[in-house]
């Protein structure tokens, strides 16, 4: 298991924070698959920040399987926002052995789960987890996120 981090996992790009409590903040985050990710890696793709829940999100991928075997989980991952380390796991609470990156198209939240992560006091990671590797990778797509966020 190897754990990919997006740009903005990597600090490189930002994303927003709700302004006053109440307020909806939206952003697309994104991240470029050049090489397979193998069975268990795990996308950093995007911060739920201290103090945020979920109001809603929408999942986009390119076709990243010619074949018919990428399934992924989408959820809360383990340990703080842009930690490099490679044992930090990923849950399925937002979306679970979902075939999108398989298909090429969206997906809205499908649990109740996502709805009802908890608020925390610290910054944590939404990650894609790669639940079945492709059968034939599609190097260059690329897996989106767009999440709306707000305080209480």
């Amino acid at each position: 298991m190897a754990l990919i981090q997006s740009n903005y996992a990597k600090g490189i790009i930002s994303g927003p924070f709700p302004a006053f409590a109440g307020a909806v903040v939206a952003k697309r985050f994104f991240h470029v698959l050049s090489a397979a990710p193998a069975l268990n890696d795990i996308i950093e793709l995007a911060p739920l920040y201290a103090g945020t829940r979920i109001i809603d999100f929408i999942l986009d991928a390119d076709d990243l399987d010619s074949g018919t075997a990428l399934l992924l989980d989408v959820g809360i991952m383990s340990g703080a926002w842009q930690e490099k380390n490679d044992a930090r796991t990923c849950g399925a609470e937002l979306l679970a052995a979902l075939n999108i990156g398989q298909t090429g198209i969206i997906a809205r939240p499908t649990l109740k789960t996502a709805f009802r992560t908890a608020v925390a006091s610290t910054d944590r990671s939404i990650g894609v987890k790669i639940n079945t590797a492709a059968g034939t990778f599609v190097p260059g797509g690329q897996i989106g996120l767009t999440l709306l966020t707000t305080t209480d």
